[in-house]
């Protein structure tokens, strides 16, 4: 009787065994894989701005200048971060100031303050005099530190900031 008990178990624990195996191997994902594809990636285009801009210390608190571009495009729904940057022209984006960082906007507007002290920066960084100052813009698009940013068309203008 001991050995007939002894057959039946070691039956349902091979069947149990059997089972698992069969379920585990017919599980899949349902998940859509997807993957970043650079080739199928677009940069932002950032919009040209006028040729100059004079900084006044009395319109500190009114817009200076409205930034507008078309948002990066990558190849899956993903969640892109956009900085907008500004440097000198002569220097290339060496060591840039970041005017705004967005995940959803396609227009920045900066005050004639916040400009005038971005300028500023930019100009005692730089060891230079407050002149009429010619400077670049464009934005950098980031998924995540393991892809390379987009990089935006570069735009340029001549700022004169005002002294503090």
């Amino acid at each position: 009787m001991k050995d007939i008990k002894k057959n039946v178990m070691k039956k349902y624990i091979y069947l149990g065994a059997m089972s698992a195996l069969m379920l585990t191997g017919a599980c899949e994902s349902d998940l859509e894989k997807v993957h970043y594809q650079e080739a199928l990636s677009q940069s932002a285009k950032l919009a040209p701005l006028q040729a100059s801009y004079v900084l006044e210390e009395e319109k500190s608190n009114d817009p200076a200048i409205r930034f507008t571009w078309t948002r990066s495009q990558v190849n899956y729904p993903a969640s892109v971060t956009t900085d907008l940057q500004m440097d000198l022209s002569n220097h290339g984006f060496a060591n840039p100031v970041t005017l705004a960082s967005t995940k959803t906007d396609s227009i920045y507007t900066i005050s004639v303050g916040d400009l005038n002290q971005a300028m500023l920066k930019l100009i005692s960084n730089n060891g230079q005099e407050v002149t009429p100052t010619k400077v670049i813009f464009r934005l950098v698009s980031r998924l995540s530190a393991d892809v390379s940013p987009l990089v935006s068309n570069v735009v340029s203008t001549t700022i004169t900031p005002y002294g503090e």
